[in-house]
């Protein structure tokens, strides 16, 4: 087996070039990987790699299975095209490149590329691989009513460059027979690695929508409900609101338990009222507890000797004669002769 490299560069859409390193060599391809790992720990916004592969030709009698013939991987404007078929198979550096080490690929249509991959033994992670034809939809509906899938030429002259409609013309449906051809044609070359540029190129211009339309604003993983927050993230903001609520209802628990308690403490740290009038009321109860003398000595009515002396003279009749025809007892010579029963004394009948 030869090993080699090639360093080429190609124009694609708008007169852009784009440089392309062409391997079998795992010094080169470890060489070159490092590098797009240290792109995709850098960058920000478009935070993945293009993916492509390209078989072996089909086996006419279909007694024997095609199988992966070249790895296009692709980042920014570089391609990196691995010849697998012409490698010992090992390709330690490409392995953890695609199945350990966390990265996002984009492909369109994953369907036979995720079985090629599988029986060279590498399996990346079903959400770490993004078919961008699951995404995006040119053609629409066929005659049966079922969403059709668009291929990479259609996606890329709707939503890349209308150059890309002559794409797949372009390249005579037999060359698909010679990936296995050692080294690549310049034909076959520029066609695959078109291929993996167009397949991050197109993700690079979805990317903004997919971001807030298909993926979850809490978690940025993909939804289906378009833009929605996903069950976990919406699980976890019902979970924060409810706590919200429960702190504010505690704190107001709180505060109203400790103005109560400094109410307390001040009543009872305020000094005693001195009040030097007295009641001229006294409850109901405490004066039905007194007898009229105790009430009328506590009381703030009149106190005059005088007047209480000669009432109680008036009653008990030890009174001296006055002018007061109230406060005077008549006597029986005074008393004038009436008619009337009631007037008169008992016994003068």
């Amino acid at each position: 087996m030869q090993a080699f490299t090639q360093i080429r560069t190609f124009t694609v859409h708008g007169g852009k070039e784009i440089d392309v390193v062409y391997t079998n060599e795992e010094e080169t391809m470890s060489k070159y990987l490092k590098m797009y790992a240290q792109w995709y720990a850098e960058e920000e916004e478009n935070k993945f790699v293009g993916l492509d592969l390209e078989y072996t030709p089909e086996d006419p009698n279909h007694e024997e299975d095609n199988y992966l013939a070249v790895v296009q991987l692709s980042m920014r404007n570089h391609v990196l095209v691995c010849h697998y078929s012409w490698t010992n198979g090992e390709c330690p550096a490409l392995r953890s490149f695609l199945q350990n080490q966390g990265i996002v690929f984009c492909t369109v249509d994953k369907r036979a590329d995720f079985m090629k991959l599988y029986y060279e033994k590498i399996i990346i992670p079903r959400e770490n691989w993004i078919d961008i034809q699951e995404f995006v939809n040119v053609k629409g509906l066929n005659e049966r009513g079922k969403l059709m899938r668009d291929g990479m030429a259609s996606l890329a002259t709707s939503i890349i460059d209308e150059s890309y409609s002559q794409m797949k013309d372009k390249f005579p449906p037999e060359r698909h027979n010679y990936w296995e051809e050692q080294p690549l044609s310049d034909l076959n070359l520029e066609y695959a690695a078109k291929d993996a540029y167009v397949s991050y190129q197109l993700y690079v211009k979805i990317w903004f929508f997919l971001r807030y339309l298909v993926f979850c604003p809490g978690c940025k993983k993909e939804d289906t409900l378009r833009g929605h927050l996903c069950a976990k993230c919406n699980k976890a903001e019902i979970e924060v609101e409810r706590a919200q609520k429960n702190a504010a209802a505690e704190i107001a628990r709180l505060n109203a338990e400790l103005a109560s308690v400094q109410a307390e403490l001040a009543r009872l740290k305020a000094p005693a009222s001195s009040d030097n009038t007295q009641q001229t009321s006294p409850p109901h109860g405490k004066r039905r507890k007194m007898n009229d003398e105790q009430w009328l000595e506590s009381s703030d009515a009149p106190k005059s000797s005088d007047y209480w002396q000669n009432l109680r003279k008036s009653w008990t009749g030890d009174e001296q004669k006055s002018d007061d025809p109230w406060t005077t007892e008549m006597s029986d010579q005074q008393s004038p002769k009436s008619d009337n029963p009631w007037l008169t004394k008992p016994g003068n009948y």
